[in-house]
């Protein structure tokens, strides 16, 4: 069992199935589980120096795995009381176990939102077996008074497999969200334990083997191709840095055209080309309005600049795409969209460029909004292309609403990704970097990452990463993530979040990298 793997929701259904198949039965899953979770209980209990254990039972298999656990402590010496929150157990699974249960284990049920909750209250240990993996939405009106006194108590709180109230799939919770001292999943993690605001609810996380088969990921379905790596090591995302060879000049290190930029959103040009530099990067080509050229030119020396037509708003027109393009033949990257603007002119402009850019193409912001309406030219690219959505961008993209992107940013993100051969950087709290079948998830970073120029910031940075090493857009896009949140956390160890810019990241960004090129990462 690989104790690094993350697995969506229907990916694990899809293991319990496969295992059941292949002779592991659910009822064994369910015994293996209640097993694993009564060890972690009674290490709590002897740690404590105490016996005093509720647990929390649910109606479904979760309820059923901490049925199977009483027993287990029971004939350790350690008799708990069971709480039937919802009612007795219905099904299959959990009845079989409540059926088992020993018959001197006390059985309380909670039927309604006036019931004396005192039990809770006096608990030590509080072990938490409502809602499994498949809970969605919000904790029922009638249970808040329950969830509010498991919220109140002083007891040590475990959760089994998920904390009750939490989304295992989107990282969603609900209120009233129990807040565990102590996870024990089983198999994996599942991905809406390390996505906000679902994570902060499980205390410490710990993963148990159940006996569920590693062949199940031999079976040959795409869905089990899907896999799930928290690249949280530096060690990792050292190993994509791109080399930098002391006799390399300028040209070694990759020419970027950024075609970025108008007069109603001047510094998201300069922003993002700074941070491509800051990262790396030979050279940088701005691409520009004259009123950006103007505004930058006296403040960002080292980059070059070439004035591109506008319409008489000051967004570029699609007049600017042979230009552009006799550019990109001696370069090795193209940047687009940092505040482009959205006009009929710029979705012309950016759907030729995707079309016939001859090098890789980082598309941000407005470049995104620009492409929606001509979508499927992502499917007439000559190169790789990485798009870069907040959650209401990547709606757009996928033609549905924010509200339904946040219920399951990893399906829709995975499903772009594949349906028209792109790398999706699907920003949040955690990012999540999607690239055929493959997922990674960056959580490095803060909230000092939560103001304007922010994502302007990462596009240069991942469009530098490229220019360095144009055959690994997955790898880019996830350093990229990395090296700009790392930077963000290591400047807020002595500076408020609420108070860092992006322009101090990007002065930060060469001391983190020479930490992260040098090995001396905390």
């Amino acid at each position: 069992m690989d104790k690094k793997r993350i697995l969506t929701v229907p990916q694990m259904i899809f293991c319990e199935r496969k295992s059941n198949e292949m002779g592991i039965t659910l009822s064994q899953l369910m015994d293996s589980a209640g097993e694993k979770l009564a060890g972690h209980i009674l290490r709590i209990c002897r740690e404590k120096m105490t016996k005093n254990v509720v647990i929390l039972v649910g109606k479904g298999n979760n309820g059923g795995d901490g049925l199977v656990a009483a027993n287990i402590l029971h004939d350790s010496g350690v008799i708990p009381t069971i709480a039937l929150c919802c009612g007795t157990p219905s099904t299959d699974l959990s009845k079989a176990a409540f059926e088992r249960l020993h018959r001197d284990i006390p059985v309380e049920v909670f039927e309604n939102a006036q019931e004396d909750f005192s039990l809770i209250n006096r608990a030590d240990i509080l072990v938490d077996c409502i809602f499994g993996t498949g809970f969605k939405g919000q904790i029922r009106d009638n249970m808040f008074p329950m969830f509010k006194a498991a919220e109140n108590s002083d007891s040590y709180v475990i959760a089994c497999d998920i904390p009750s109230g939490a989304n295992a799939q989107s990282g969603e919770i609900s209120e009233g969200t129990i807040s565990a001292d102590l996870t024990v999943t089983f198999h994996s993690r599942k991905l809406g334990m390390v996505l906000s605001p679902a994570k902060y609810q499980c205390g410490k996380i710990v993963t148990e083997d159940i006996g569920i088969p590693d062949s199940v990921f031999d079976c040959g379905e795409n869905l089990m191709k899907n896999y799930i790596g928290d690249n949280g090591n530096s060690d990792f995302f050292r190993s994509l840095l791109p080399s930098r060879p002391p006799w390399g000049h300028k040209g070694t290190f990759g020419k970027i055209i950024s075609v970025c930029g108008s007069e109603s959103y001047i510094g998201a040009a300069g922003i993002s080309a700074l941070a491509a530099m800051r990262t790396g990067a030979g050279l940088v080509d701005l691409c520009t309005p004259k009123a950006v050229i103007s505004a930058l030119s006296t403040r960002l020396l080292e980059c070059t600049y070439s004035h591109m037509k506008t319409d008489g708003n000051g967004f570029m027109t699609s007049e600017n795409v042979p230009d552009i393009l006799k550019k990109l033949e001696t370069a090795d990257c193209l940047l687009l969209g940092c505040g482009l603007g959205h006009t009929s002119e710029t979705e012309r402009l950016v759907s030729e460029l995707i079309e016939n850019s001859p090098c890789p193409v980082i598309l941000d912001a407005d470049g995104i909004n620009s492409v929606c309406p001509n979508i499927n030219v992502l499917l007439k690219k000559k190169s790789t292309v990485i798009l870069t959505p907040h959650p209401a961008e990547l709606a757009r993209l996928c033609g549905v609403s924010t509200k339904e992107v946040l219920s399951d940013r990893h399906k829709y993100a995975s499903s772009l990704a594949q349906k028209y051969g792109v790398t999706v950087v699907s920003k949040g709290a955690e990012t999540l970097v999607c690239s055929g079948n493959v997922t990674g998830i960056i959580s490095a970073g803060n909230t000092a990452l939560s103001k304007g120029g922010s994502g302007d910031m990462l596009a240069g940075i991942i469009a530098s990463f490229t220019a360095q090493d144009p055959l690994n857009a997955m790898g880019n896009a996830m350093l990229g993530c990395y090296v700009m949140g790392k930077t963000a956390e290591m400047l807020s160890s002595d500076k408020s979040e609420r108070g860092i810019l992006a322009s101090d990241i990007i002065n930060a960004l060469p001391v983190y990298l020479k930490s992260l090129e040098n090995n001396q990462q905390e």
